[in-house]
C-alpha cells in the first residue's frame, strides 16, 4: 500500500456516537473518529431523509477531515444546495479534575455498550501498569450538552471517594485536550430488588448523611455486590445540600422503586466477572 493510500484510509471517518432526531425536527449530531482524533458533525433538520440520517457518511459533502476544525455543520438551502460550515472553537470540558490519573479515550477498548453514555472496556496495553488488564466501566459525555451532567457526577464521586458507597473512581477520560468522562472499577453483582430494601436504605441513609440526594433511586442504581454490600452508581441527577424533606421523600419512595420490575435507567450495571 502506498503512503497516500494509507493516509487516506486513516482519514476515513467512523461514527462512534450519534443522536438522531426521529422526527427530523431538531439537529442530528454525530461524533466521528478520524484516525486518533475526534470531530463533531451537526446536520440541520430537512437536510437528509430519515434513513440517510442513520447512515450519513456516504452522502456527506467533502469535509476536509485533516483540517483543524472541531465541528462541521451541514444544512440545505431553499434551493436544495448542501451548505457546509466549519468551527474551530474549543469544546466544553469537565473541569473538576480531582483524580491524579487521566487517560486518553483511545486507550480504552470497548467490549460492551451498557447505555448511551456508559460502556464496558478493557485498558490498552499502554495503560495496563495504571489500570490493570481487567474490564472496567467507562462513562463519557458524547456531546457538549452532556458535559454538565458528567461534571456533576464527577464532583459527586470526588465527594464520596473515601465513603465506600460507590465503585472506585479510577481515572478521568481525555479526548484530545479536554476531559469528557471517567472510569470506574467493574464489580460483579446484580441490580437490587425488594429483598435488598434494608441494605439499600442503609447506604441511601449514609448518602443523605453526607448531604447528597441521589435523584434517581431506581433499582438499577443500587449494585448488590457478590462479595457483599451495596454500592450506589449514576449521580447525574444528584443534588448537594438538599433539605430534609427531599431526603425523606427519596427514602420513602425507595421501596416502590426496588419493586419495579421494569425499572428506570436499566443498563448501567456491573454484572460479570469480578475484578
Amino acid at each position: 500500500m502506498g503512503t497516500s493510500e494509507g493516509t487516506s484510509e486513516l482519514l476515513q471517518p467512523k461514527i462512534i456516537s450519534m443522536e438522531v432526531d426521529d422526527e427530523d425536527s431538531y439537529e442530528s449530531e454525530y461524533r466521528l473518529q478520524i484516525g486518533t482524533q475526534v470531530k463533531y458533525l451537526v446536520i440541520n433538520p430537512g437536510t437528509y431523509d430519515r434513513d440517510t440520517l442513520s447512515f450519513p457518511l456516504t452522502d456527506l459533502p467533502p469535509l476536509q477531515y485533516d483540517g483543524n476544525w472541531t465541528v462541521a455543520h451541514i444544512s440545505r438551502s431553499s434551493s436544495g444546495t448542501l451548505r457546509t460550515s466549519f468551527s474551530t472553537r474549543k469544546l466544553a470540558s469537565i473541569k473538576d479534575l480531582w483524580h491524579p490519573t487521566t487517560i486518553d479515550y483511545f486507550d480504552l477498548v470497548k467490549t460492551e455498550q451498557l447505555t448511551a453514555a456508559a460502556y464496558e472496556a478493557v485498558p490498552s496495553p499502554a495503560q495496563a501498569p495504571t489500570l490493570g488488564t481487567f474490564p472496567i466501566i467507562a462513562k463519557i459525555a458524547r456531546f457538549e450538552w452532556e458535559i454538565p451532567r458528567l461534571e456533576q457526577e464527577t464532583r459527586i464521586y470526588r465527594l464520596l471517594s473515601s465513603s465506600g458507597l460507590t465503585p472506585r473512581f479510577l481515572a478521568h477520560i481525555r479526548e484530545g485536550d479536554r476531559v469528557i468522562g471517567f472510569v470506574l472499577e467493574k464489580l460483579a453483582g446484580r441490580a437490587a430488588g425488594v429483598g435488598d430494601l434494608g441494605a439499600c436504605r442503609e447506604v441511601l441513609g449514609r448518602l443523605h448523611g453526607m448531604g447528597v440526594v441521589h435523584g434517581d433511586v431506581n433499582r438499577f442504581n443500587f449494585l448488590v455486590a457478590e462479595r457483599g454490600g451495596v454500592k450506589i452508581i449514576d449521580f447525574e441527577r444528584a443534588e448537594e445540600g438538599a433539605g430534609e424533606e427531599r431526603k425523606r421523600g427519596e427514602m420513602e419512595g425507595l421501596g416502590g422503586e426496588l419493586g419495579d420490575g421494569e425499572g428506570r435507567g436499566g443498563g448501567f450495571m456491573f454484572c460479570g466477572d469480578d475484578v
